[in-house]
């Protein structure tokens, strides 16, 4: 196998909205090379289909103060204040920089840009581009402007494997090119991690199957600090069917009125203050509560008392690919039921993206920076990937690239017999978290899926540096400091339910984790 070494002023490791955020920036400082487990359009961000939450002209119906509250709100009493006040009042500034560079949102007929209102939201503040595809043309937008620079050099279909540390620093990582069968020693005295969440590893997901969590066991291997992996967000409404995956359908849809009915067809959100408009984890638990009294496995988003023609106009792509499906929209309701979509917890970084590792940053879904707590405010996501990418590159701290980094790739090797035995693993691991580390958990559910990971994970050898034993391992790894994180929250907050701790404990903080830190 070929080895081949680069260097380079930023190495920014993902290719969604975070990572091409933390690339243009970069741009502006010295050469960035950016590294894609894929291509550049497959992504988390590249799907979101809900917005951007912005206040971009504060007056007397909505403010950065009203943003916050609802976004502190939704966290269930665990987000970082500071964190938050970044969030809401620098978020702005990078929308309205990306305005100023080009990107294109909804606008009225008036030409005002198009505010939406989502779950937890207080006033209309979501930002849309492209109907509901708005982290698609997000994507797009941010890609071309990555290619317009010459100091970008763009690496797809590769796998970091590696992270290089040393002196309790980072240095780079190594990575393997999937299609060339070769191996890069990349050096670089920045990291930047924004390699997207985990929420791919549950068996029904609205995400890529590419969101396996790898930059958070990369990150825990050279020690950086882990937290938080407990709140794994579901959304509410992903189209259910028995065959096909699931696909979102934007919060944005209930924004505009539809209402959510369960098989007696009866309106079992009616009850609630902010109806079909509750926050994600209210609205998530309440339809499994509905699907667990009934026989169906899902329940219904009903669009027929409103106008139609108006909603196919907002939603196209969502409506068009919901009738691709067989539904009918103007007799009958979309099935929905609650997807794996978005992962909390992850790196624990700093107001500055940086990680617990000089030289290692983090940014979007990677990342827990404190800013969702409990439970992610809607179309805050975007905007945190947007407010931190910026903040890796140009408010912390760069340590010089040392000549000590110069680290050999190892023994790393590609056994090809290996692909079905890790893709059985993957099966069986989304199975057992999506069992016992789902909506509901309870100690018992949890321990069971502990047990199974702890003795799987002794079939793969720290040591062994083959390709599918490196993804298996990684795999395992999460999926355990997942459970476990979920084992010591004894209580029921935001997205976490322990069906044998319901209340909440105010006592309790974050539960993070830390491995040893590997020279290598």
């Amino acid at each position: 196998m070929i080895s081949k070494t680069l260097t380079t002023d930023f190495l920014v490791i993902g290719s969604g909205a975070a990572g091409l955020h933390a690339a243009w920036h970069a741009s502006r400082y010295g050469q960035v090379t950016l590294v894609t487990k894929s291509d550049l359009e497959t992504s988390s961000s590249y799907w979101a289909q809900g917005g951007i939450a912005a206040v971009l002209d504060p007056d007397q119906t909505d403010s950065y103060g009203s943003h916050k509250e609802d976004t502190l709100t939704a966290g269930r009493e665990l987000c970082h204040n500071d964190a938050v006040d970044i969030l809401v009042r620098e978020g702005a500034s990078c929308v309205r920089d990306l305005i100023e560079a080009g990107m294109r949102f909804d606008r009225t007929d008036e030409g005002e840009l198009e505010l939406g209102l989502e779950g937890g939201h207080s006033n209309r503040r979501v930002i849309h581009a492209n109907g509901a595809a708005t982290g698609q043309a997000l994507v797009e937008f941010l890609t071309r402007l990555v290619k317009q620079q010459s100091n970008i050099q763009i690496i797809e279909n590769s796998f970091v494997y590696r992270l290089i540390a040393d002196q309790n620093c980072c240095r780079g990582a190594h990575a393997y090119l999937y299609k060339d069968n070769v191996v890069l020693n990349l050096q670089s005295p920045v990291t930047i991690l924004a390699t997207g969440g985990y929420s791919g590893l549950y068996k029904r997901s609205t995400n890529p199957h590419t969101s396996t969590g790898d930059g958070m066991w990369l990150g825990y291997n050279v020690g950086a600090r882990l937290k938080d992996l407990e709140f794994v967000q579901f959304h509410p409404t992903a189209f259910y069917s028995t065959d096909g995956e699931p696909f979102l359908i934007s919060e944005a849809v209930r924004g505009e009125g539809a209402y959510l009915l369960n098989e007696a067809g009866e309106r079992f959100m009616s009850s609630y203050p902010r109806q079909e408009l509750e926050p994600r984890d209210v609205v998530a638990q309440e339809i499994l509560n509905q699907i667990e009294q009934q026989d169906s496995d899902y329940v219904s988003l009903d669009l027929r008392h409103l106008d139609l023609q108006a909603m196919r106009a907002h939603f196209p792509n969502i409506l068009d690919h919901v009738e691709q499906r067989g539904i009918d929209i103007n007799r009958e309701g979309i099935p929905v039921a609650p997807a794996a979509h978005y992962c909390i917890g992850g790196v624990a970084t700093d107001l500055n993206a940086q990680t617990s590792i000089p030289g290692l940053f983090a940014c979007g879904e990677v990342a827990a920076t404190g800013v969702h707590g409990a439970n992610r405010l809607a179309s805050n996501s975007l905007l945190e990937c947007l407010v931190f990418s910026k903040r890796a590159v140009e408010l912390s701290d760069k340590p010089e690239l040392s000549s000590s980094s110069q680290n050999s790739s190892g023994n790393f090797r590609v056994d090809v017999n290996g692909e079905d035995r890790f893709l059985e693993l993957q099966t069986r691991v989304a199975n057992l978290l999506s069992r016992y580390a789902g909506i509901h958990r309870s100690e018992k559910g949890l321990k069971t899926a502990l047990d199974v990971f702890n003795r799987l994970s002794e079939q793969h050898s720290e040591k062994d540096t083959e390709y599918y034993n490196i993804r298996s391992r990684g795999l395992l790894e999460i999926s355990e400091l997942i459970v476990r994180s979920a084992l010591e929250r004894t209580e029921s907050r935001g997205v976490h339910l322990r069906t044998d701790f319901p209340d909440t404990d105010t006592a309790l903080s974050n539960t993070e984790f830390t491995n040893e830190l590997l020279t290598v």
